[in-house]
């Protein structure tokens, strides 16, 4: 905060037109945004004066009503010209707006991925339709930039779409970018389009200075400016937070149990491979139900535990989505099916959908799921298996869509943190070690398919 209003004031006394937009995913992913569902994150940037946002996925995990309810009491627009609904009182949002520097006009529109409903738990969307962000820039600019001297696109979509973009649309002058948390120290230039981004977490304040003149093309450069612990500190924020941070202390300080070791939470190996967190969590879910097969995927864990003691913070942070435990009949093969997802999936760029898993063993080679074995025997596609995993997959969360196709369908009523909880309390805890039930040989995919 303190950082932007050094910055802004840098630019206003050279006499700069400044905005100041962000990109997406404000709430969830720490304890803090959990316990209060976005409130003092939209208050912060209301204090900052943000121009505009555009929203990220995370934004409907607490469901639509508590977003509607902070976009409209937030002293900024939300731009978004990718979703619908029909009904307007649901639209809370505007597909652009229209900006002054000086006596040019800067248009700005904002889209989000499309993959929203899936990636989010089933029901928070509902009523929302997500369309292609890039023909839906195309219908923006078709109807308004002729009038425009500058078009800025918020795009909370991932770099291979913002080059799609960029590649459609070359009279686009920014592209600001989002959602794969790429830090990018300079402006990636695609078919003339200058791309930033700046990562993740508020690790850094991306800075962009566009020269412009009428009728000639922008000269746009750009950096990151990172923020430390040595970045000034900003008192009206400080103090605005300070009851929200009062009150995280009082509710979530409390010593939930004890681990022998770190668990680790790095979100590519949770992601792409077997680790001792999602074993844990798995196998939990497993023994509460009975099941034959525990399965949970790895963008449900956000954050890793401490060695020694955990607290009622670090379970939120680990666990933030506040998601129960369901149990449901799945066939082998659609078992099968799941595990073959699981092998096709990219190991850069990995997505959420990566399945930890407990109670069977399995190899991935060359995109495939091979020697898949439950209970030390081997996988039979004809039987039903009782599968233990959490309810935003029942929904088809993050593409896997076997599981809105299972039968007998069981929540038992327990919350993944309660149930990590639990588990981390037990004096004879002992914590799994990773490598013999998801076992990766040649020909694994690398990049994310198109």
């Amino acid at each position: 905060a303190a950082q932007a209003e050094i910055e802004r004031a840098r630019a206003k006394a050279r006499g700069d037109s400044v905005f100041l937009f962000f990109d997406g995913d404000l709430f969830t992913g720490t304890a803090f945004s959990t316990l209060f569902q976005g409130a003092p994150e939209f208050d912060v940037l209301s204090r900052l004066k943000l121009t505009a946002m555009t929203l990220g996925n995370h934004e409907w995990d607490f469901g639509q009503g508590v977003l509607m309810s902070r976009a409209r009491h937030a002293k900024f627009p939300t731009v978004l010209a990718n979703v619908t609904h029909p009904d307007p009182e649901h639209v809370f949002f505007k597909p652009w707006i229209e900006l002054r520097a000086g006596r040019l006009r800067v248009g700005v529109t904002g889209v989000t991925t499309a993959d929203t409903p899936v990636t989010t738990a089933p029901g928070m969307t509902e009523g929302y339709t997500f369309l292609d962000p890039v023909q839906a820039v195309g219908e923006v600019l078709k109807e308004h930039a002729k009038r425009w001297d500058f078009i800025v696109v918020l795009s909370h979509c991932g770099f291979e779409v913002d080059r799609r973009i960029a590649d459609r649309f070359p009279q686009i002058g920014l592209i600001v970018g989002g959602h794969d948390h790429k830090v990018l120290e300079q402006p990636f230039v695609q078919n003339g389009v200058p791309i930033v981004q700046a990562g993740d977490r508020g690790r850094f304040l991306g800075e962009v200075r566009a020269e412009l003149a009428k009728g000639e093309r922008p000269s746009v450069t750009g950096r990151l400016i990172p923020i430390t612990s040595a970045t000034p500190e900003d008192a009206a924020v400080r103090d605005l937070l300070a009851p929200y941070q009062e009150k995280e202390t009082a509710s979530m300080s409390e010593v939930v149990g004890a681990l022998p070791v770190e668990l680790d939470g790095d979100r590519v190996r949770l992601r792409s491979q077997e680790c001792a967190l999602g074993d844990l969590l798995a196998d939990a879910m497993r023994a509460e139900t009975k099941a034959d097969i525990g399965l949970v995927n790895g963008g449900t864990i956000r954050a890793g535990l401490p060695a020694g003691p955990v607290t009622g913070k670090d379970l939120v942070a680990c666990l933030p989505y506040f998601d129960s435990v369901c149990t449901i009949l799945l066939s082998g093969a659609q078992v099968q099916a799941l595990l073959d997802r699981c092998a096709a999936m990219p190991v850069e760029d990995a997505p959420g959908g990566f399945l930890q898993v407990s109670g069977l063993s399995v190899r991935y080679e060359g995109g495939r799921a091979l020697d898949v074995r439950v209970g030390g025997a081997a996988l039979d596609p004809s039987r039903d298996y009782l599968v233990a995993c959490s309810r935003f997959l029942l929904g088809g969360g993050d593409g896997l869509a076997e599981f809105k196709a299972g039968r007998d369908v069981r929540d038992w009523g327990v919350g993944l943190q309660e149930l990590l909880r639990r588990e981390i309390s037990k004096p004879d805890l002992k914590i799994p070690v990773p490598g013999s039930r998801i076992v990766r040989t040649e020909g694994a995919p690398l990049k994310k398919a198109a």
